[in-house]
This record gives structure tokens, sequence and C-alpha cells, in this order.
């Protein structure tokens, strides 16, 4: 009977999950099987799946945590996790075998910035090889193998970097894009223009006269997310006034990477509506 190996992620992030999932089950095939809610499989349509969490949680030999910046704050997380820490702690208290409990930090979040008491676990960096090659030594230890791992982890790393671009950087592309209310047609000029211009260099977008909280949407979404490939600027700042009253605001526009912006058009081309 192959050992069963937990793998807590949220929903965002089921595709990350997958990439985890078959990379282990390659590696261990026919001695691991990942347990993963949202592969279909795990727990078919009309399980009890409140049930089969718990029965996954007391049956694996080890436990994989996605942790980013949004499932660091999910309490379903946190309570997978605490599962398997605990069962962990009774198993060494009992002189049984370590049951591994590994967060893969990414998406902008590493193992230095994980939180108490997430701290005192052996985390990873998900888009460092040498890392996942320790994890995977890790859950080798805890099925009994040995020997020498078969896995690419350069090609995995890859694969994960690859997850967290399209996950990070091309969604907060897309979320600049639709604070500034671009609409498909125009997002369509702007990847046609972009095209047109030289590589390495920025789009300029004049919005017009923009509401001041409209500006600081915007300049949070570029500090937070996006410094390295755009920033706002707002000239000429005034009143406005219209039906709707007064309107604090200036003119505005917005520069973006010419390169992001290629990079990403077939998720803009999905997305902006």
């Amino acid at each position: 009977m192959a050992h069963l190996i937990f793998l807590s992620h949220i929903h965002e992030e089921k595709d990350l999950a997958k990439i985890v999932q078959n990379a282990i089950e390659s590696e261990f095939s026919g001695f691991v099987k990942v347990f993963v809610s949202s592969d279909g499989s795990t727990i078919p349509a009309g399980a009890n799946f409140l049930k089969r969490i718990e029965d996954g949680l007391v049956d694996c030999i080890g436990g994989i945590y996605l942790i980013s910046p949004k499932s660091v704050k999910r309490n379903w997380i946190n309570f997978e996790l605490g599962a398997v820490w605990i069962r962990n702690v009774l198993s060494l208290k009992n002189d049984n075998p370590e049951i591994p409990t590994i967060p893969f930090c990414h998406s902008g979040i590493t193992p230095s910035k994980l939180p108490m008491p997430l701290t005192n676990l052996s985390a990873i960096e998900a888009n460092n090889s040498a890392h996942l090659e320790s994890a995977f030594k890790s859950i080798q230890t805890a099925v009994g193998g040995s020997g020498e791992l078969k896995t690419d982890f350069d090609k995995l790393a890859s694969e994960i970097i690859n997850f967290e671009k399209k996950y990070t950087l091309g969604d907060n592309l897309v979320s600049l894009f639709q604070t500034i209310n671009v609409n498909s047609t125009q997002i369509e000029q702007v990847i046609t223009r972009c095209k047109g211009l030289a590589k390495g260099g920025r789009i300029k977008l004049s919005l017009g006269f923009i509401d001041q909280t409209v500006v600081a949407k915007i300049r949070t979404n570029i500090n937070d997310n996006l410094s390295a490939y755009a920033d706002v600027m707002q000239e000429s700042a005034g009143i406005a006034f219209g039906n709707q009253g007064a309107i604090n605001g200036g003119d505005t526009f917005v520069n973006v990477s010419t390169d992001l912006i290629l990079e990403f058009e077939e998720l803009l081309k999905e997305k902006i509506k």
C-alpha cells in the first residue's frame, strides 16, 4: 500500500499543488500517493469532504503546505498544518519516526517571513532547486527509502517560478488595468502599440482627470506589486465639478513596461473584458 503525503493548499493555488503532486508521485512512483483535495480523485464527487480530510491528516506520513502571503492567513491551512505538527510531536515523544511537516514558501513569502510558530518548522523556498531536493529527501526518509533521487529539481523549480509569475505578476498587471478601467478593445490597442516600441521601454498611458482615491489605489498596487515595472504620475492637481459634485484629482499618467505587457499578452486578453 502506498504511503500518503498530505498536501495542503488554498483553492487559488491548485495549479501549484498539481505541479508538486505530480513531481512527488513521479519520484516515488508506487510508493507514495499525494492527498490533494482539489484534484478530483483524492476526494471524489459526493464523498464526505471533511471525513476524507480527517482521514488524510490521520493516515499521512508527512505533510506539505503551500504557503503564500494569501494562504498563510487562511484558517484551514493552519488547521491542517497544526494537525500533522501535533502528530509529529506525539510520534517523536513515543520514539516513533518523524512525520515531516514542510511549508513550501512561494509567491512572495520566504521562511524568514513566516509568522510564529511556523518559523520553528523546516520551511523551504519552493522555487529553489536545492531546497526542493532537501524536501524530497525528507519524504524519502519518511517512506524508508534511500539512494539517488531522479527528479530534475532545476526543472521543477522553473515550473514553480513560472507559476509564481502568472500567479502574482501577471494577475497584478491585470488588476492595474482593471483599476484604470481599460476595456478589451483598449487593451488590444495597448498591446499593438507595445509591439511597435523598443524592448526595455515603457508605454505612457494618459488617463485624463482622475479622482485622487482611484490614483491612491493605482499607486498602492504599483508600489506593492509592480514597482519595478510601472509608475504613476499626476499633474495639474485640482478640483473638477460634475454631476456627482466636486472631485479632487488631476491629470494622471501611468507608465508600464512594454516587455511585461507583451509577456502577459494572452492573460490580459483573457481577463480584460
